[in-house]
């Protein structure tokens, strides 16, 4: 039944399809008049055609402008990419030229640190990836590429340098930390080391320190780091401080007019060890300060610059 129905719509649908119009064209001197019939299949057909046509040209058109947008992205990221390298090449030029700078001060800084007479040979040392320099012989490696390679080598080997120089300086400044290297006290010279007139005066007596009158009272400081061996009364040394030091080195600090330390205590450089006086055999405030190699007396003067 229902098979029916819908051949005879079918039916319907086929026989309206097929009926005929009449298109006329008249001409306005109406001479001649042209007409012809036409289903309104193709009517329909032509409708369809056109839109499809329509619909195309539309889809082209819109096609064309997303490939026109993506080409002007295109070239404006290509510009910025340009403009990029170009900032690179000038700033890769830049720490070249720097880094052509800082090389005769590192060479410098590193023969005084190491003694070597060929800092040449410092900017040889960086060891070359096998990885790296395969890729660098299977490819055409832009100079810019190489040039930050090259710089990045010198860097590299500038920083081991600088570790060398550090680990130097660090035993520099232990040895400077653990080395009498600076006057005990503020104040002036009066006697120096060696043979003098006798401040008693009985003629001529060795003299085994460097004598530093200064105020009652003036604050004298371990002039290394050091353990005090020895803090008290000593004979005509009246109140004194004996403090021991690394590589051999024993201060002696006399005549202080009270003490600040006490045995055994660690004392670092600069610290306050005792107070100017004239304690003991004295004719006025002052520091007899004395610096011992191996228990023997050595002159303080030369010591009495810092070295750091």
């Amino acid at each position: 039944m229902f098979s029916r129905k819908l051949i005879k719509k079918w039916e319907a649908f086929l026989r309206k399809g097929h009926e005929k119009m009449t298109i006329m064209f008249i001409p306005h001197n109406e001479k001649k008049i042209f007409n012809f019939q036409i289903s309104k299949f193709i009517i329909s057909f032509f409708i369809v055609l056109f839109f499809i046509v329509v619909s195309a040209s539309l889809m082209a058109f819109i096609k064309h402008n997303q490939i026109k947008n993506e080409e002007k992205e295109s070239i404006k990221k290509y510009n910025n990419v340009r403009a990029q390298l170009h900032k690179f090449q000038e700033l890769s030029s830049e720490i070249e030229s720097l880094m052509d700078d800082i090389k005769p001060q590192v060479e410098k800084i590193y023969t005084l640190s190491t003694g070597t007479d060929d800092p040449e040979s410092i900017w040889l040392t960086l060891p070359v990836d096998p990885e790296e320099q395969t890729s660098v012989k299977n490819q055409n490696v832009p100079s810019q590429i190489k040039d930050l390679k090259e710089i990045r080598k010198n860097l590299s080997n500038a920083a081991n340098t600088m570790k060398t120089v550090k680990v130097f300086l660090d035993e520099r400044r232990k040895v400077a930390n653990g080395t009498p290297s600076m006057f005990p006290n503020n104040g002036h010279i009066t006697s120096l080391f060696g043979w003098r007139r006798s401040p008693f005066g009985f003629g001529r007596d060795f003299h085994y320190g460097i004598d530093i009158a200064a105020d009652h009272g003036t604050p004298i400081k371990a002039t290394a780091k050091g353990i005090v061996v020895f803090a008290g009364w000593s004979g005509g040394y009246g109140n004194m401080i004996r403090v021991k030091h690394d590589y051999g080195y024993e201060t002696i600090y006399a005549h202080c007019s009270r003490l600040n330390v006490s045995k055994d205590q660690t004392v670092e450089r600069g610290d306050v060890v005792g107070f100017v006086g004239q304690t003991g055999s004295s004719t006025g405030n002052h520091c007899h300060y004395e610096i011992r190699m191996s228990n023997t007396a050595v002159n303080p003067y030369p010591y009495m610059s810092p070295v750091w």
